[in-house]
């Protein structure tokens, strides 16, 4: 299984979700607890972000015995297991997709670099476009907090549950939806943690794509066809070889990576700037440039 899609009716509206004011001014929120507060650069050369600390998972905590029956054996079955807890998350009227595989994720030694700062940071998109850097959406706790060593022996014994990340395209990164914890247990215990990620799903895009792919394979097939008809050495495993290469294409495509939706923020600027000096008093002045 290469990922999960879900074509979801409601609601309009989530109770996690991402509002932008003004030029560029995002928050993100889950029903009225500000979780994380951004601003894009004037030249759009990157985001300034900042936590509150506020952040809770949607996702209720995992059971060591349902971790145990499950283990990472299964991806599909973890994928099922948060698409029916994601209520109240970010999931909105439209298509998702669970992704078991996340692309271009860097080996365990360079986690370092793939983490980007808390509380607050930047995100370089000048630097580091296409980085799929991953964003904890509160600081990560100490190796030795007790529910972190509860994970690493899950780890350690190869059932831990994956850490569920979600594409947000307005900050060009990945954050930590569900499993903090379970992320600093895998790297403690110098192993890649186990990953899903949840992203929309640009529908149009997918059936240019699929068009595309199908026209390609016609083309193809076509000619391998009459190489067959000719009897034409290796022709047929060819055509084997591309029957294969379009179901992963079309797979792929299935879940193509969809622009966040952002809601706009109540209040507008106005209403940020008051939201930054109650939620981030310690922001510095400089990061926060509150525009008119």
């Amino acid at each position: 299984m290469a990922n999960l899609v879900l074509d979801v009716e409601q609601p309009s509206r989530p109770a996690l979700r991402l509002e932008v004011a003004g030029r560029g001014l995002l928050v993100l929120r889950h029903d009225d607890t500000v979780a994380l507060m951004a601003r894009v650069d004037d030249n759009h050369y990157g985001v300034e972000y900042a936590m509150t600390g506020h952040y809770r998972s949607p996702v209720p905590p995992i059971r060591a015995a349902h971790a145990a029956a499950v283990g990472t054996a299964s991806p599909a079955r973890w994928a099922y297991h948060f698409a029916a807890s994601l209520t109240g998350g970010p999931l909105h009227t439209g298509r998702w997709a669970i992704s078991v595989e996340v692309p271009r994720l860097r080996p365990t030694e360079r986690w370092a670099e793939l983490l980007l700062p808390q509380p607050q940071g930047e995100i370089d998109w000048f630097m580091d476009n296409g980085a799929w850097q991953i964003l904890p959406l509160h600081p990560l706790a100490s190796v030795d907090a007790g529910r972190v060593k509860a994970y690493r022996k899950q780890a350690r014994d190869g059932i831990l549950p994956p850490v569920l990340l979600w594409w947000v395209s307005g900050l060009d990164c990945y954050v930590v939806l569900d499993g903090h914890d379970r992320l600093v247990a895998a790297l403690a215990e110098d192993r890649e943690p186990p990953l899903l990620s949840l992203s929309s799903v640009d529908t149009d895009q997918v059936a240019r794509d699929t068009e595309d792919a199908l026209s390609r394979y016609t083309t193809t097939t076509q000619g391998l066809d009459r190489q067959i008809t000719a009897g034409s050495p290796g022709a047929e495993a060819a055509l084997v070889a591309v029957d294969r290469r379009l179901a992963d294409t079309l797979q792929t495509i299935e879940s193509r990576y969809g622009t966040t939706r952002a809601w706009p923020l109540r209040g507008g600027t106005p209403q940020w700037n008051a939201l930054a000096r109650e939620h981030l008093p310690a922001w510095p002045s400089g990061l926060i440039g509150l525009r008119a």
